[in-house]
């Protein structure tokens, strides 16, 4: 049973290697194939062309495979469609026929099925011939081009229009100023160029309004303590620097009352 079946095996492997021999290269007409095959002789050459030859051979390389084998890559290309022996079509270096090649062929295929009679097939118009293919969409994006440019025409315009009917905001007043500074006074955290920035704003106001001709700062705020309004910020002050104990926001906000009415407009620097 063993010998049946080593018996088996080795026919199976001699049957499919004459098989793969047997098989023949095919490739459509037009359509170039290669193949590599190993023949006896290192000298074969390409049959030269000419204006009748349906297959076109070409020896792309040659490699020995030992043995005294050697392994042609071959490329072709069929003209027209039917089964070529390779011995037809090549020669040996001084031109004589390769006879002893054997019977290797190559196949060119037919695109056309056999029972084709050469008519041309009808052309069948599509119901909307406009619809697909590069002209819709060079037709959508000239389209959408010129929706753009036409939003951004107008919302450019309109954001120019609303930026030029918005008001410009108020300048700030005296007491907007001042605010910060008093609030940290009044908290004891006010620093020195806090403090000379908050005096040169109380000078500058009060000069303002009542028309008080420039002199130094330390002259200004002795003569402005004793005014019946301008008094009442500068004592408290004096209170918050020299001894803070904080104030009510109510507090400030009476303070600062008196200087709400004025912006800071003036831009005239007091005199240290």
């Amino acid at each position: 049973m063993n010998v049946f079946w080593r018996h088996l095996v080795v026919f199976l492997a001699v049957l499919s290697v004459a098989i793969a021999e047997e098989k023949t290269p095919e490739r459509g007409i037009g359509i170039e194939g290669d193949v590599s095959i190993t023949l006896s002789r290192p000298d074969y050459q390409a049959k030269p062309l000419d204006d009748r030859t349906p297959l076109i051979l070409r020896v792309e390389s040659i490699k020995p495979a030992g043995d005294g084998k050697y392994v042609y890559d071959f490329h072709y290309m069929g003209l027209e469609p039917g089964t070529y022996q390779l011995k037809e079509y090549l020669i040996h270096a001084d031109g004589s026929p390769a006879a002893e090649v054997g019977e290797i062929s190559f196949t060119a295929q037919s695109v056309l099925p056999p029972e084709h009679d050469g008519k041309l097939n009808s052309y069948i118009p599509r119901p909307f011939p406009w619809f697909g293919g590069y002209r819709i969409a060079l037709a959508a994006f000239a389209v959408f081009w010129v929706l753009g440019l036409i939003a951004f025409a107008w919302f450019g315009r309109r954001r120019k229009v609303l930026s030029d009917e918005l008001p410009e905001p108020p300048p700030p007043t005296y007491a907007e100023r001042m605010r910060p500074f008093v609030e940290a006074a009044a908290a004891g955290n006010l620093a020195p160029a806090g403090q000379a920035e908050l005096e040169r704003l109380m000078t500058g106001y009060w000069r303002e309004k009542l028309q008080l001709p420039e002199q130094r700062m330390a002259d200004e705020l002795a003569s402005l303590k004793s005014h019946p309004e301008a008094g009442e910020l500068i004592r408290a002050l004096e209170k918050w620097l020299h001894r803070p104990g904080g104030a009510s926001p109510a507090e400030v906000q009476r303070l600062l009352e008196p200087y709400r009415k004025l912006p800071v407009s003036s831009g005239k620097e007091v005199v240290a």
